[in-house]
């Protein structure tokens, strides 16, 4: 089977080495902008299965000729660029997976909206679109479709993530680009069956995530699961749920400097004239941001144990809003020690994002997921659930679950 994947960043690198390992995938391109890049992941993790190519992701006829005979396209670059990486899967007659949504100058809905949107398209060629695959969203509306339908009533579910990193070299674990657009959308999040936008930063709070993590600030934050978990969620059965947020917990000090950035419009991504040029802030700042460390130095620190990347996912599904959460699901990635033992280089935020999609990823490859269409996770059956949580636990991610009941 072949696979092309569009990105050989951090979720790229990841990806690949996954993939390459799928008894059933023959072949494997590698497309990037940068091809040195993509050359890079191709020699640490081909298998003598890669190819790597320069392409650019928005170009649909280049794309869909890469995916000619292709079993699957995936999406491993900005979620920007979903429309057109399903478009080119549409015409290459492909199954398609994503990690993330967002449309240019638009929300997380609006991406979500337009992907949608294309179902009938993905169904009339036979063909999934799988979307919102990686840690959160995709365990997360995983973990939250099988508590939902266990329980006789549920009205809110919160979603909270949190992560503690420390590092002597500068290691980008996420698209810089994306966290600071997501971080200055009005907020999406669902309340008495209706959607509502909440100010950037707002809903200031302390999280206290089990160890060892602790307690961290946190914000809403604009996430894919409040696009989906509303709408998708009833479909399991009705149980009167009227509230679903997000929020993105980490450092103090790191969440206030990145609020001033936003404030200030140093991370806005609408162009303005500067001395008669047109330019992005953000491009300045994500340009200006140190490169990561070579993979080499990150792998050696990680094994020294001087560079800390812990993380935790608490997803809170409540059968009264205003009384203690009814069930509780915990997610802990392996921390970078962990990940640096498999996969030299990488971290927890690039191996918690990419192997979950990668399991996502096999399933539309071996027949597992057999529904067509455009689908995110808590879509999917329950003995897909089910089987890929086993998958997870395999992977090395360790999930703790507390039902509370009243006596």
């Amino acid at each position: 089977m072949k696979v092309v994947i569009i990105g050989a960043g951090e979720q790229g690198y990841v990806l690949t080495w996954n993939l390459a390992q799928h008894p059933a995938v023959s072949e494997i391109v590698i497309g990037d902008w940068d091809l040195a890049r993509a050359e890079e992941v191709k020699a640490a993790w081909g298998a003598g299965k890669t190819t790597a190519v320069k392409v650019d992701a928005r170009d649909v006829d280049l794309v869909a000729g890469l995916a000619q005979g292709a079993d699957l396209l995936i999406n491993a670059v900005i979620p920007e660029w979903d429309d057109p990486l399903m478009k080119a899967a549409l015409k290459a007659k492909t199954h398609y997976l994503d990690m993330a949504t967002r449309v240019e100058n638009g929300t997380i809905d609006d991406g979500y909206l337009l992907q949608i949107a294309l179902d009938d398209d993905f169904k009339a060629i036979g063909r999934t679109a799988l979307i919102h695959t990686g840690m959160t969203p995709g365990v997360t509306n995983t973990l939250a479709a099988i508590g939902y339908e266990e329980m006789d009533r549920c009205e809110a579910v919160r979603i909270r993530a949190g992560g503690y990193f420390k590092s002597e070299v500068p290691v980008q674990v996420w698209s810089q680009e994306t966290y600071y657009i997501d971080s200055q959308t009005p907020t999406l999040y669902f309340q008495d069956g209706e959607f509502h936008r909440a100010a950037p930063f707002d809903g200031w709070e302390y999280v206290e995530f089990p160890p060892p993590v602790g307690k961290l600030a946190a914000v809403l934050h604009e996430h894919e699961e409040c696009s989906t978990l509303p709408r998708f969620l009833p479909k399991l059965g009705e149980k009167g749920l009227k509230h679903m947020d997000f929020k993105l917990a980490g450092g103090e000090e790191g969440m206030k400097k990145a609020k001033i950035l936003v404030e200030t419009g140093l991370a806005s991504p609408l162009a303005r004239d500067i001395r008669g040029q047109k330019v992005r802030p953000i491009d300045v700042l994500v340009d200006c941001l140190p490169a990561s460390a070579p993979k080499e130095e990150i792998a050696k620190l990680a094994a020294e144990g001087r560079i800390v990347d812990e993380g935790a996912y608490m997803i809170d599904l409540y059968a009264n809003e205003n009384e203690p959460a009814t069930e509780t699901f915990w997610v802990f990635p392996p921390n970078i020690q962990q990940v640096t033992k498999l996969i030299p280089g990488a971290n927890r935020i690039s191996y918690g994002t990419s192997t979950p999609a990668a399991i996502y990823a096999g399933y539309l490859l071996d027949g597992t997921v057999d529904q067509r269409g455009v689908l995110p996770p808590e879509a999917l059956t329950r003995a897909v659930r089910l089987k890929y949580v086993e998958d997870l636990k395999r992977a090395g991610l360790r999930i703790a679950r507390r039902s509370t009941r009243w006596l």
